[in-house]
């Protein structure tokens, strides 16, 4: 067995709302041309681990279900307007705005999430262990006020979180402050039973889940850094620009009807991890111990598209981003993963 062959391939998807329909796009791509080496393969088969935080957990999940990735495309498009109603709330006075718990109800991408992954699963509503790789699911315990990952029983510490249900399990990572409320749900099933309160967005902590992955394949799976293939995958570098100048009209502006303080958060996280990682694997190549990496990202220059964007205009700018970073660099991606 070649050295190629020994490596602990992961695949990371960064969080960024409407925006997963970017990595959709490139995952659809992939899929296409993995498919013409081997048409029986899915996607996930090509990865050891799959981490995704917020919409990523969306992908990451629905990828391990063995959804193909040109459904998930259809998914983002199809549904952009019932997880998101453009002008919600506006009929309002601003003020009264923020007597609401949220600008969005979860309950519309809840249920989709739900159908879509029972669908993939002969019918039955899946649980974490009835995804067919491994997976890490950032997501934050509002409850306790700590950070959670989720993940699939792939190792011998991991007595609880296999027995969630897939779709609550994207639902708490994928509830943003602002725009979802935090998520709780209770699960009952044949592997015991539980209650999950007040889950909020993974993407506080981990809105790049790459990081995630590498902690996960060294310290609890055994890998050596030198083994690990990690391709990353973005939804696109806002860049919220702020001028010298600009000064807010009032403390709304930061939260209706777009929530910029979140969009910040989000995508300086996104950010920084980005950079840790490259410093890191600069750290290690001067020992030749380094990884292979791969990041795949747009910058929107400061012309960001809204993580809640919902209109014909926005999704077709995303699939066209999505079209144009396939188009770039997936001749790497193959050669990454060792198939041109």
């Amino acid at each position: 067995m070649t050295e190629e062959k020994k490596k602990f391939r992961i695949l990371s998807i960064d969080g960024g709302g409407i925006r997963g329909l970017i990595p959709a796009k490139v995952l659809a791509d992939l899929e296409y041309e993995l498919q013409q080496e081997d048409p029986e393969k899915k996607l996930y088969e090509h990865f050891d681990l799959i981490c995704g935080t917020s919409t990523g957990a969306i992908l990451a999940i629905a990828i391990a279900l063995g959804i193909p990735s040109n459904d998930l495309v259809k998914f983002y498009k199809e549904n952009a307007k019932i997880i998101f109603p453009r002008f919600i709330l506006k009929c309002l006075p601003t003020k009264t705005r923020a007597f609401f718990s949220a600008i969005y109800s979860n309950k519309n991408l809840l249920k989709k999430l739900k159908e879509v992954y029972a669908a993939a699963n002969n019918g039955v509503v899946p649980l974490l262990k009835d995804l067919k790789t491994n997976v890490c699911i950032p997501t934050f315990n509002g409850n306790d006020g700590a950070i959670n990952v989720l993940k699939t029983k792939h190792h011998s510490d991991y007595t609880r979180d296999y027995k969630l249900p897939a779709h609550h399990v994207a639902m708490s990572s994928a509830s943003a402050p602002i725009y979802f409320p935090p998520h709780s749900f209770s699960f009952k099933n044949n592997y015991g039973s539980g209650q999950n309160v007040n889950m909020i967005d993974g993407g506080l902590f981990a809105n790049n889940p790459a990081l995630i992955g590498i902690f996960e394949a060294t310290d609890k799976l055994g890998y050596n850094l030198s083994q690990i293939s990690l391709l990353s995958l973005g939804t696109g570098k806002g860049r919220q620009i702020i001028k010298k100048s600009w000064k807010p009209k009032s403390i709304f502006f930061w939260l209706f009807p777009n929530p910029r303080i979140v969009d910040i958060v989000l995508d300086t996280q996104a950010q920084i991890t980005e950079q840790y990682i490259a410093f890191l694997n600069r750290a290690l190549k001067k020992n030749d111990l380094a990884f292979d990496y791969l990041r795949v990202q747009h910058d929107m220059a400061g012309d960001s598209i809204e993580l809640n964007a919902s209109d014909k205009k926005s999704l077709q700018r995303m699939e066209a981003i999505g079209d144009e970073l396939s188009k770039n660099n997936l001749f790497n991606i193959l050669k990454f993963l060792n198939i041109k």
